[in-house]
């Protein structure tokens, strides 16, 4: 029952989604339960059958070029006990599924993200942003995991000043690597061009801010004519107290809520 209900529910769900612009990329074993994918260039949709739980959940996630980001969140769930539901509960769970990728909130959510994976130049967000920059300091790599595995996430500001901010400062006060310095101009410059506001905050506040005199004097010939003049508006922060990042309070019917999902 389980296998005819997961079969019913994915061929339902892949109609749905064809018409949309997605394909199939088939099925895969996760520690949940089964899966089914379906990817477009920026997106995703899986129908997960967790085993452990008894239900079938649909979710959505970003994707680039096809490759899902692996960030799912649940659109519908549905609970199913192959020992006690029948394939009409599937049919009806497989509607709910349909009727969840075709309402008009959900379809200009997921145009919405096409748009601006597609048209909108400010997209890098701070992990790709640190990520670029351990081609020039290989050590970054280890310490970007560390970090997720310490914190769960990588606390973009506090990385930066504590990081990357040391072995920057350090690379551009050695006016010998001139190479190498024009390197970290050339990515600075490029990042704050297709960087969220959070990596061009850091760009600006946290990195050229907090190099020394020496580090900016041989940086500053590198930059490009915008991040100069942003950074002269950044200047004015320059000395003043910006608070890290907290992690967020869940609110408590939130909470209850999601305890109660996940039970």
């Amino acid at each position: 029952m389980e296998q005819k209900a997961f079969d019913l529910i994915v061929s339902k769900v892949g109609e749905a989604l064809s018409a949309q612009g997605y394909t199939s990329a088939g099925s895969v074993e996760e520690k949940e339960g089964h899966a089914a994918l379906f990817t477009s260039e920026n997106s995703a949709y899986s129908v997960l059958y967790n085993t452990g739980k008894k239900r079938f959940e649909l979710r959505s996630c970003d994707a680039d070029d096809g490759k899902p980001d692996g960030k799912w969140k649940s659109a519908s769930i549905w609970l199913f006990d192959p020992d006690e539901n029948v394939l009409s509960d599937a049919e009806s769970i497989a509607n709910d599924f349909v009727e969840t990728i075709q309402g008009p909130k959900r379809v200009a959510e997921m145009k919405s993200k096409k748009r601006r994976k597609k048209d909108d130049d400010y997209n890098v967000d701070p992990p790709f942003f640190f990520n670029r920059f351990v081609g020039i300091f290989p050590e970054l790599r280890d310490e970007i995991n560390q970090e997720k595995i310490t914190y769960g996430k990588l606390r973009a500001v506090t990385f930066a000043r504590a990081s990357l901010l040391p072995r920057l400062d350090s690379l551009c006060s050695n006016r010998s690597q001139q190479d190498a310095i024009k390197r970290c101009g050339d990515l600075l410059n490029d990042q704050y061009n297709v960087g969220d506001m959070d990596v061009r905050s850091i760009i600006t506040i946290v990195l050229l801010n907090g190099l020394s005199d020496a580090a900016l004097e041989n940086l500053k010939p590198m930059l490009s004519d915008d991040l100069k003049k942003s950074h002269v508006s950044a200047l004015k922060l320059k000395g003043k107290k910006i608070r890290p990042e907290k992690k967020k309070k869940q609110k408590r019917f939130v909470a209850e809520n999601l305890n109660t999902l996940n039970r």
